[in-house]
């Protein structure tokens, strides 16, 4: 265990009765939004081939965005339509941790993919799972994604600043925060590992990509701006093909 493992665990238990009380203070009062996406697989667009999965937690389907185009999904749609004949498919469910996603896609019918992008990593924080734990899912993903469905790209997205979410009070804020920064930090050294993958900052932002009215998932601008980005690395990929 490293130093700033061990401080979390100590804070966690100094903070303990604090966190819980505050946590379940946050989960009653925070409205719950809907996930806009109404069609999670389909074909558009015109031009060579793309085929294209999401897997994920909420911010994958889209919860935060008023409508389906303003979703990650549909900002990423709306971008590869016009260069490329997409087969997208969205496996992505509020809730849902790494050992969830990774539950389903074994169950999930073996099919090739060009680029496959995931946003895990924040419910796995407010489940506590642990550190090591975690970074063995990630692996794991990793290697179900490149063999069982042959990923020619594997695009994994970090944690986003969640000791910044606009629906967390103090102390708990810093807390969860610390929490997924060490994840983050963790999970970009460990596609620097991997061939075929890459990681997807979500920090740094502009100051205009707001949280959603709920205080705790992205905003439309938020998905606009990161959308953006993974349409980036999915077209230098395919250059350098």
């Amino acid at each position: 265990m490293n130093r700033r493992s061990r401080h979390l665990k100590l804070l966690k238990v100094l903070l303990g009765p604090v966190l819980l009380i505050q946590g379940w203070w946050v989960r009653k009062r925070t409205p719950v939004l809907p996930e806009p996406v109404k069609q999670p697989s389909g074909t558009c667009g015109r031009g060579p081939a793309l085929s294209l999965l999401l897997v994920g937690d909420s911010s994958a389907a889209g919860v935060g965005a008023n409508t389906e185009a303003e979703s990650l999904l549909g900002q990423l749609i709306t971008r590869l339509k016009p260069h490329h004949t997409l087969s997208y498919t969205m496996l992505a469910k509020t809730g849902q941790t790494t050992a969830d996603v990774l539950a389903e896609l074994e169950q999930t019918v073996a099919k090739p993919y060009d680029v496959v992008i995931s946003a895990l990593g924040v419910n796995d924080v407010t489940s506590q799972v642990p550190v090591d734990r975690w970074l063995q899912q990630q692996q794991k993903l990793i290697a179900c994604l490149q063999g069982k469905f042959t990923a020619r790209l594997v695009i994994l997205s970090g944690l986003p600043p969640v000791g910044e979410f606009p629906a967390l009070p103090w102390p708990l804020n810093a807390f969860l925060g610390a929490c997924a920064d060490q994840l983050d930090h963790c999970l970009t050294q460990m596609c620097e590992e991997h061939r075929g993958v890459c990681f997807h900052s979500l920090r740094g932002y502009p100051d205009t990509a707001t949280a959603a009215t709920d205080g705790f998932h992205p905003g439309p601008d938020v998905y606009r701006h990161w959308a953006e980005y993974l349409v980036t690395t999915i077209g230098a990929h395919h250059q350098a093909d």
